[in-house]
């Protein structure tokens, strides 16, 4: 009896010990992020919209696209819809070996506005930032701005992206919403993600410390800077995470404009959310890796502290509450309870997760009663799965190799 005794004793002391490893990492984190959503709501509620400048540059719309028939007819209407003087207006499709006629129906939009030009890519096959470097070299713009083939940005989006470049912001990048938010359950979770990122990581990080993180679209860039910096790293397998690294390295910042809105289309079933979300991890940790390298040309100690936070998030958030939960478990199953340490950990991971995801949908200004009801049930479902997605991207980053990964499309 006593040997079992001794025995349960070094189980219950191996799980606390865990906890309180878990409890050291997710304490910090989760109360970072809610300082950034406090930040974020504040940067929110005192922005305004920019004042247009009389004389605008020359701009060059970057889309790299690769078998997006279904979608690009509606993103180069909404590039012809833009509220831009059409002089100072160039958009490049560039089509990267497509097989189901992108570049056809590209051809026809052309043919009725100007400056559409469709691109046919040489060489490609190679990953998003070779088929921008192409782009590059062929644009005209003084300005580069990237929109992604699934995008509808709003008219006034790009105008208001450009009014607010300057010497200290050569970059600046806009709101992402989701087009096909009610298409199911899952697409409403991503809508709810998207608005709490862009609340903590854009609006947040830009109250605290003047910048933003450029996305993978609707953004704008001097293209002097561009071509300084040597363009899009190939290399990346997150290429806009890597480009705002080195950006706010050379001492630069990005502006961030919440009213500058596009609307693109995000992925309908699991499947496919889960190998894109897969790729995203791998490259985000593949880009932080890179960038620790150079940790002492990133100006600040914030800036320093956030670059080492993104990191921790795919390693060490991942891993503590992996183990929380199997923690959690491995008590209940030994004693049938839990001590008031676990139910405090899990309570207050609970309860600033749903207050950090309502923050998201108050700012969005979502009235769907759909959206509210589904958030309390988002950290033990989709927030799980993002687990599995880190250690996958992780493991992916190991071997991933850099060619086109394209999320299929449907007709919205």
């Amino acid at each position: 009896m006593d040997a079992l005794i001794w025995v349960l004793n070094g189980i219950f002391q191996f799980l606390r010990a865990i906890w309180m490893f878990s409890a050291l990492v997710i304490y910090p984190i989760f109360l970072y992020y809610i300082a950034l959503t406090i930040v974020g709501l504040r940067y929110n509620s005192t922005f305004r919209w920019p004042e247009i400048p009389k004389e605008l540059p020359h701009v060059t719309v970057l889309i790299p696209a690769r078998n997006e028939a279904l979608v690009i007819k509606d993103t180069l209407l909404a590039m012809a819809n833009l509220d831009y003087p059409k002089d100072k207006l160039e958009v490049l499709l560039l089509d990267d070996g497509s097989t189901d006629g992108t570049a056809e129906i590209a051809e026809e939009v052309a043919k009725e506005h100007s400056f559409i030009k469709v691109i046919r890519v040489k060489g490609g096959g190679k990953g998003k930032s070779y088929v921008l470097n192409y782009g590059l070299r062929l644009a005209r713009g003084e300005v580069i701005a990237v929109y992604d083939a699934d995008n509808r940005p709003e008219p006034k989006a790009l105008k208001g992206l450009v009014a607010m470049l300057s010497d200290e912001n050569p970059a600046v990048t806009g709101k992402v919403q989701t087009i096909n938010w009610k298409e199911n359950i899952l697409t409403r979770f991503i809508c709810m993600e998207y608005l709490y990122f862009q609340l903590a990581g854009q609006s947040g990080k830009s109250g605290l410390y003047k910048t933003a993180i450029l996305p993978g679209t609707n953004f704008v860039i001097r293209k002097d800077l561009l071509e300084e910096l040597g363009g899009w790293n190939e290399n990346a397998l997150a290429e806009d995470l890597e480009l705002s690294f080195r950006i706010i390295a050379v001492g630069k910042r990005i502006a961030y404009n919440p009213l500058a809105v596009t609307w693109e289309q995000e992925p309908e079933s699991w499947r496919v959310w889960f190998k894109q979300r897969t790729r995203w991890a791998a490259g985000n940790v593949y880009t932080v890796g890179e960038h620790l390298k150079r940790f002492r040309e990133i100006p600040g100690w914030g800036l320093r502290f956030d670059l080492l936070l993104t990191l921790m998030i795919y390693y060490l958030l991942a891993i503590a509450v992996l183990l929380a939960d199997a923690a959690f478990v491995g008590l209940f199953l030994t004693y049938g309870q839990v001590t008031w340490f676990t139910e405090a950990v899990l309570g207050f991971v609970y309860v600033s997760f749903l207050l950090e995801v309502f923050a998201g949908l108050y700012d969005g200004k979502v009235k769907s009663v759909g959206c509210w009801l589904l958030a309390p049930l988002m950290y033990y479902t989709y927030s799980q799965i993002w687990v599995l997605i880190s250690l996958a991207g992780l493991w992916e980053g190991r071997k991933a190799k850099k060619v086109w990964y394209k999320t299929p499309r449907t007709a919205v």
